[in-house]
């Protein structure tokens, strides 16, 4: 079975030019398998994560093809309804949707708006795409402090890219390079 939560592969020029981003990509299996049990929550109670599972599930059917014609709207329907449980891994494949404009409007501050609730759940992925997003200022305003802290996530969960994104980061701006400087940033005193 295929990584669901990976649709296509995108990548992004930083606007300096010198960071190539790309969207986060399947991981390899033993991977998945080690991260599934930490990824495979919800915000809501056992039983909306079981329906919320199965909603996910067919919605990625959908958006793949796999069993069913490839049907990217009624992906996103899926999603929704999963994602409206309070469902990480449905939170993230529906900002994938609103990313890419697959079956549903291409709209980047949705795209942020559901990796970020993704993010809060601790998936990964949508940790480095929020980083991403923050990074290079879209569906966000531009604001190279949180894409470094959503990269310390992703990286502290084994996310290689926003390990390597997190060094060029440090290259072209030395004063984001450590949690520490991230931290004093985003300090609000009273």
């Amino acid at each position: 079975m295929r990584a669901h939560h990976n649709f296509s592969k995108c990548s992004l020029l930083a606007a300096c030019g010198a960071a190539l981003l790309v969207l986060s990509v399947p991981l390899a299996e033993a991977q998945i398998a080690a991260k599934t049990d930490l990824e495979d929550v919800a915000t809501t109670q056992p039983a909306d994560l079981t329906t919320a599972k199965l909603e996910n599930t067919i919605g990625t059917r959908c958006a793949l093809g796999d069993g069913v014609p490839q049907n990217y709207g009624l992906a996103a329907q899926w999603f929704d309804k999963a994602a409206l449980h309070g469902y990480g891994k449905a939170e993230y494949n529906l900002g994938m949707q609103y990313y890419f404009g697959q079956g549903v409007s291409k709209d980047k501050t949705k795209a942020a708006y559901w990796w970020e609730k993704a993010a809060a759940q601790g998936i990964a992925a949508a940790q480095y795409n929020l980083g991403n997003l923050y990074f290079l200022g879209q569906g966000v305003p531009q604001d190279y402090s949180k894409a470094s802290l959503w990269w310390h996530k992703a990286a502290a969960l084994g996310n290689a890219q926003a390990t390597s994104n997190l060094a060029t980061l440090a290259r072209l701006h030395p004063e984001y390079q450590s949690v520490a400087a991230v931290e004093k940033k985003t300090v609000v005193t009273p």
